[in-house]
C-alpha cells in the first residue's frame, strides 16, 4: 500500500513537472532558433555588406581610351593605374583562348646581358612563391602556358590560357614574379654564370650566349651594329650579354637594374580575348595593394639604368 501511494505521489509529481519542462524546453528551443536566426541574419547582412562594398568600391584604374578597329572585329580599351602608373590594354576579341603579353621597356646601353638574365630569374620565384617552377606548375593546372623573350628595346612575358577563369587565377601570381622576384644568390649562380665541378664556365644564360656569340653571322651582325649605331642606342649592344660580361655580372647589378626598370609604371599588360574587364580591374587593384610599399610612386622620376663599367665592345 505504501508502495502504491509512492507511485501515485510520483505520478502526481511527474504530472506537475512535465508541463513545466515542456514550457522550459519550448522556450529554450525558441531561444536557440532566435539566436541562430539572428546570427544567420547577421551573417547574411555582413556578406551583403561586403559584396555591396566590393561592388561599389572605386577602381584605381582610369579608362584612358576605348575604340573599335576598322580592320578587325575587336574593341580596344586602355586603362592607367592612378596609384602605380601601370598600363593595361584589353583587346576584346571573341575566341576560346586568352593571351597575355606583359611588356617592359628594358633597353640598355651595355653588353652586360642584364635584361636577358632577368627574363630567366623572374621564373625562379617571388616573395610569396619562393620556388623555381612553381609558377609553371600552377599555370599547367589552370590550362595555361608561360614564356618570355628579350628584345633590344623590351622584355615580354607571355601567358596563354584556355579561357578567362584560368587566366585570372594565374595573373596576380605571374605579376608578383615580375615585380617582386626573389633574385637570390643561388638563382644567379645557376641561371647566369658559375664554374662547374670540372672547372668549366656554366650557367643557363651563359651557355645560351656561348652557343651563338662566336658564330660567323653573330660576329658580323654585332660588328655592323657597332659601326652603325652610336653609344646611346641599345641596338649597338648585345642584349643577351657577351660571355666576358656575363662572367663578371653580379647579383647586385642585376637587382639594381630590376629596381629601376621593373616598375609598374614601366609595365604594360596587353590582354587579348574574352576578358571580364570588371573582374580584371578588381584583380589588379588587389595586386597593387600588396606591392605599394615596394614600388616607387608614379610621380617619381624615371631614369634608364646604365652600367658604365660593363660598356665594352667586342672590337
Amino acid at each position: 500500500m505504501a508502495g502504491h501511494n509512492l507511485s501515485r505521489k510520483s505520478w502526481y509529481i511527474a504530472a506537475a513537472i512535465i508541463p513545466i519542462l515542456a514550457i522550459v524546453l519550448s522556450q529554450a528551443v525558441d531561444l536557440i532558433w532566435y539566436s541562430s536566426g539572428r546570427e544567420l541574419l547577421n551573417f547574411w547582412k555582413a556578406n551583403i555588406s561586403i559584396k555591396m562594398s566590393s561592388q561599389t568600391k572605386k577602381t584605381h584604374f582610369r579608362k584612358v581610351q576605348n575604340f573599335k578597329t576598322d580592320y578587325a572585329p575587336t574593341n580596344i580599351t586602355q586603362y592607367l593605374s592612378e596609384r602605380t602608373g601601370m598600363n593595361v590594354v584589353v583587346v576584346d576579341q571573341k575566341g576560346p583562348q586568352v593571351n597575355g603579353y606583359f611588356a617592359l621597356a628594358t633597353e640598355i646601353f651595355d653588353n652586360s646581358g642584364s635584361p636577358h638574365t632577368l627574363e630567366h630569374l623572374c621564373f625562379m620565384g617571388s616573395r610569396n612563391y619562393q620556388y623555381k617552377g612553381l609558377l609553371d606548375k600552377l599555370a599547367t593546372r589552370a590550362y595555361s602556358n608561360t614564356n618570355a623573350w628579350t628584345a633590344t628595346d623590351h622584355t615580354a612575358y607571355t601567358l596563354e590560357t584556355a579561357g578567362w577563369e584560368g587566366f585570372s587565377q594565374i595573373l596576380p601570381v605571374y605579376l608578383e614574379h615580375l615585380i617582386l622576384p626573389t633574385l637570390t644568390e643561388e638563382g644567379c649562380y645557376t641561371e647566369v654564370h658559375h664554374i662547374d665541378g670540372e672547372g668549366n664556365d656554366a650557367g643557363v644564360v651563359y651557355s645560351e650566349m656561348q652557343g651563338i656569340q662566336n658564330t660567323g653571322s653573330d660576329i658580323i651582325d654585332l660588328r655592323a651594329r657597332q659601326l652603325l649605331y652610336p653609344e646611346n642606342v641599345g641596338f649597338r649592344y648585345e642584349t643577351g650579354g657577351l660571355m666576358e660580361n656575363l662572367r663578371i655580372l653580379t647579383p647586385e647589378r642585376i637587382r639594381a637594374f630590376h629596381k629601376e626598370m621593373y616598375q609598374p609604371k614601366n609595365l604594360c599588360l596587353i590582354l587579348i580575348g574574352e576578358v571580364d574587364q570588371e573582374h580584371l580591374l578588381k584583380i589588379l587593384d588587389t595586386f597593387e595593394e600588396g606591392i605599394l610599399d615596394d614600388v616607387p610612386s608614379p610621380t617619381a622620376p624615371f631614369k634608364r639604368y646604365v652600367l658604365p663599367a660593363l660598356m665594352t665592345d667586342v672590337f
